[in-house]
């Protein structure tokens, strides 16, 4: 029992990290991790964290977004010093976010797997959880930061949340969330079965 746990553990430290090393790769290869077209850009890269804690739970996940989050602030300052007026070299907006995107998919996909939903929808809406976790942490930190931080203003929670759902029914937040929604079930069905054969 002892070497079963401990063959699970070393497992999963191997899976998180790959799912890491994916998302550095995916970030500094041109138009894979982010995709930018005629002023809109879209990231692929929450997939890889909802995944991360669908397949592994949400401290791994929780893990994996956070080098997400890391690799983001880097490519701020070295790539995209324009990003910088947005808070994307702050911790506060470009990691914190990214670590909760990995775990409240795993903490929704571990939750869900003790009811009787087959685990593709369950993957499904822990892929839904996830992106919206990305979408309205990322917004609203980056409304503080530059309202706080910058103009010395209170945050009007009506901005936010306006903000919030523009981008979620927008071109680059929809293509976002219907890519989770498609590619987490399907890419988790591959890696579950990878771990069983692994034991």
């Amino acid at each position: 029992m002892k070497n079963r746990s401990q063959s699970q553990s070393i497992r999963n430290l191997v899976l998180t990290a790959v799912f890491s090393a994916l998302i550095i790769v995916m970030t500094v290869t041109p138009y894979v991790g982010y995709i930018s077209y005629g002023g809109i850009e879209i990231t692929t890269l929450h997939i890889v964290a909802i995944l991360a804690g669908v397949c592994l739970g949400p401290l791994y996940g929780a893990v994996v977004g956070g080098v997400w989050g890391l690799s983001c602030i880097v490519r701020a300052y070295v790539a995209f010093p324009v990003f910088l007026d947005y808070g994307f070299g702050n911790f506060f907006v470009a990691g914190l976010p990214r670590i909760l995107v990995g775990l409240v998919a795993g903490a929704v996909f571990f939750a869900l797997r003790k009811t009787k939903l087959p685990q593709f929808l369950s993957a499904a809406i822990s892929a839904v959880c996830g992106t919206f976790t990305n979408t309205a942490c990322v917004l609203t930190a980056m409304h503080i930061w530059q309202n706080v931080h910058k103009v010395g203003e209170m945050s009007d929670m009506r901005v936010i949340f306006g903000n919030i759902f523009q981008t979620l029914i927008g071109v680059n937040g929809l293509i976002e969330l219907a890519a989770a929604v498609i590619l987490v079930p399907a890419l988790y069905r591959a890696v579950s079965k990878v771990m069983q054969r692994a034991g």
